[in-house]
């Protein structure tokens, strides 16, 4: 309870009011000296009646002001007398208990017009003001920096209510100076707040005698900065630890990189690509759509992932597919764009698309192959003959020397033997791994490949041989095997430029390595871009010039060896060379010794053969060759051979063709093992390719080897020989 003589006798006018009501409950006689009202009139009244009917608005403002934010107040006025004089006051409240508030008034009309126009500015000022002694006493502080502590904090050493992380930011500057910082200041309430200080050391003027300083709250955006702050940091860690290529840029400027894409693009440290124009990773012709899609992506543009190849540190790209959105990153906006790697995928997909093509073309090719070895039999037997008889021919008359003849007739017999070539190329698309393998001796296959290689190399490099003796034999075919290495080393020939013999080689090294042979071929040619070694089996892919290359080469090798159980591998450098690995397993048993000088030898009495074919040159051609030493008969429909047989005629063997219309030599055999079983067991097949797959499921069963069209005359006597030494021996 306020002493109520202290109340009466103090100079100032005080009064108690009701805070919701705003009624005078006491005033003291200074009051009612200024205001001209008795204490019972002013004790019937409210503080609405003592100021101009004009303030009203204002008071009820600051009433609900006062209990948003409740505390000490302190505010400039005018109030109002009963005369109807209108004057200046400042009055200081302060609450007491039971809803009363105390309030001493100031009486400001006799002071100045400046003094109180800057004591107005100060008091309605939007920033806290205060001044601070050189002792760190607070001596003054305007209503809004009670408002902004919670508390008017008089009389108090400031540094007691800064946090004591901020204490150290509370060095006074030299006098005259200005000093700002942020620090945490005790509310009120028990809590911290973030407040922004600019203070000046006015403690040599007169007048202030301290540091005047203004400050403001600014705890919302500090608090939004440290979210913001643990946001970006937060957002970092996700963009870091991310399975999902992220780049962050700014016009094309890479801000940050994360570390899935830095490992992707072959990159050890994201500072590599930080800094650097994001352009000069995409390829060049896909810059001007990623440079588009920037533009919408900015302007807000909904669009759809955009397919993107990107430049490999080693020069390979990377596939991806890339969705840019806009950010504030540092501050700024920026385009954080997420990219998927769909290099894998696409990847597939082309395999699969050649995969599907294969199929088709192998399907081609052996339907190719059927139709060009059929007549390349019978071209080749007719060859044959031809240099079988051409000496007899030459012992009567010719237009042309014997020598121009000989040499026209072997020209017409290696282009039919390249063609058979290129067929069974094309037949290897269909099928690689439906020739028989078994133990085979390589140093043979190589020394072969390298002598009908040897033109290619003479006028580009020199050969260095390296085979170690003794080498295991291989699970293989020949055949198959041969055509692999040719490849190889007429690859390794046309790596190298004609005309520096003596500055090129090309090695050859053959060895035993961990229960298999590795075969190795070494140029020393321009070598393979790196950007492309790893395409360089695939089918179709070639770097050789438009019409020098088919791109089948590669591919077919691969496939070869794959199928024979090996691996193929290579390694090349620019301007160094190139390095191909064949690596095959060593057969379990031993390799057959072959003698390739030996002729298959000819029946002593004239055998008789059951020829059936329907192509009939096909059938004229091995009668003639085989007309020395057997009876042939040829039939061009195997209907009526079986109605020849049916007929009582016997055959010794039987050679068939595999596919011809009406009734195939697969159904042929069928009803030779029902109806004559013992001349089932003498039939050599005769193929020009077996492009079905009943067909090669049949060849794929059955004891009887097939003879592929086209064949040479010793061919064909070494089958008919096979054939009836085994049913002798049955």
């Amino acid at each position: 309870m306020i002493d109520s003589i202290l109340f009466d006798r103090f100079p100032r006018p005080c009064m108690i009011f009701e805070d919701g009501t705003l009624a005078i409950l006491e005033v003291n006689d200074a009051v009612c000296a200024r205001y001209g009202y008795s204490r019972e009139e002013l004790t019937r009244m409210s503080l609405r009646d003592i100021r101009p009917p004009e303030d009203i608005a204002h008071l009820e403002m600051m009433v609900a002001e006062r209990k948003r934010t409740p505390g000490d107040y302190r505010r400039i006025s005018r109030h109002r007398a009963k005369s109807g004089e209108v004057f200046n006051v400042e009055v200081d409240l302060t609450r007491l208990e039971g809803g009363r508030t105390l309030c001493v008034i100031s009486d400001l009309t006799s002071v100045g017009e400046a003094e109180l126009r800057y004591r107005l500015l100060v008091e309605a000022s939007t920033a806290g003001l205060a001044i601070v002694a050189a002792d760190r006493q607070m001596t003054y502080m305007n209503p809004t920096g009670e408002r902004i502590l919670g508390k008017r904090d008089l009389g108090h050493d400031t540094n007691l209510n800064v946090h004591p992380d901020d204490v150290a930011k509370l060095v006074y500057n030299p006098p005259g100076e200005t000093r700002n910082y942020t620090i945490r200041v005790l509310h009120g309430d028990g809590t911290y707040r973030w407040i922004e200080v600019s203070s000046k050391n006015l403690t040599t003027d007169p007048i202030v005698r301290g540091h005047l300083t203004a400050f403001r709250d600014v705890t919302e955006r500090v608090e939004a900065e440290e979210a913001l702050q643990r946001s970006e940091a937060n957002f970092r860690m996700l963009l870091e630890r991310s399975p999902t290529l992220t780049l962050v840029h700014r016009d094309a400027k890479a801000l940050y990189v994360n570390r899935a894409l830095v490992d992707r693009l072959g990159f050890s440290d994201a500072s590599e690509l930080v800094g650097t124009n994001t352009l000069d990773r995409v390829h060049p012709d896909d810059r001007a759509a990623v440079v588009q899609r920037i533009a919408e992506t900015m302007a807000g543009t909904p669009n759809e992932p955009l397919e993107v190849r990107l430049i490999h540190r080693d020069g390979s790209f990377v596939i991806v597919e890339a969705l840019g959105v806009t950010l504030v990153f540092d501050g700024q906006p920026a385009i954080v764009v997420f990219c998927r790697d769909i290099t894998e995928r696409k990847e597939m997909y082309a395999r699969m698309a050649v995969a599907d093509r294969m199929v088709s073309v192998g399907t081609l090719a052996a339907g190719v192959a059927h139709e060009i070895n059929n007549p390349l039999a019978y071209v080749m037997g007719n060859l044959e003959l031809l240099a079988r008889e051409l000496p007899f021919v030459l012992a009567n008359s010719s237009r042309l020397p014997p020598s121009e003849l000989y040499a026209i007739v072997a020209d017409a017999r290696e282009g039919a033997i390249r063609v058979s070539t290129i067929v069974r190329e094309l037949r290897a698309l269909s099928r690689t791994d439906e020739s028989s393998k078994g133990p085979i001796a390589i140093e043979p296959v190589l020394a072969s490949c390298l002598k009908m290689v040897g033109n290619e190399l003479r006028h580009r490099a020199r050969l260095v041989q390296e085979i170690a003796s003794g080498l295991p034999p291989v699970d293989g075919n020949a055949s198959r095997l041969g055509q692999v290495f040719l490849n190889l080393l007429v690859n390794a020939a046309h790596a190298i430029p004609e005309g520096r013999v003596d500055a090129n080689s090309i090695r050859l090294h053959a060895f035993a390595e961990d229960r298999s042979v590795v075969v190795e071929i070494a140029d020393t040619g321009v070598g393979i871009p790196p950007h492309v070694i790893g395409r360089i089996f695939d089918p179709f892919f070639t770097t050789k010039p438009i019409g020098q290359g088919t791109g089948l080469g590669l591919a077919i090798s691969h496939e070869i060896v794959r199928a024979l159980g090996g691996s193929i591998s290579v390694e090349s450098a620019l301007g160094v060379g190139t390095t191909f690995r064949v690596v095959l397993p060593a057969a379990e048993r031993s390799a057959p010794i072959v003698d390739l000088a030996a002729t298959p030898q000819r029946g002593a009495a004239r055998l008789r053969v059951l020829l059936v074919d329907d192509e009939v040159a096909v059938g004229r051609a091995i009668t003639a060759l085989l007309s020395s030493d057997f009876e042939v008969t040829h039939f061009s429909c195997a209907a009526d051979a079986l109605a020849c047989l049916a007929n009582g005629d016997r055959y010794d063997i039987v050679l068939c063709d595999l596919m011809m219309p009406e009734m195939s030599g697969i159904e042929l055999f069928v009803e030779l093992r029902e109806r004559h079983p013992a001349l089932a067991r003498k039939v050599v097949f005769l193929t020009g390719g077996a492009f079905t797959e009943q067909a090669r499921d049949f060849l794929s069963r059955t004891e009887h080897p097939p003879l592929e069209k086209p064949f040479t005359e010793a061919t064909l006597r070494a089958a008919i020989d096979r054939v009836t030494s085994a049913a002798s021996r049955a």
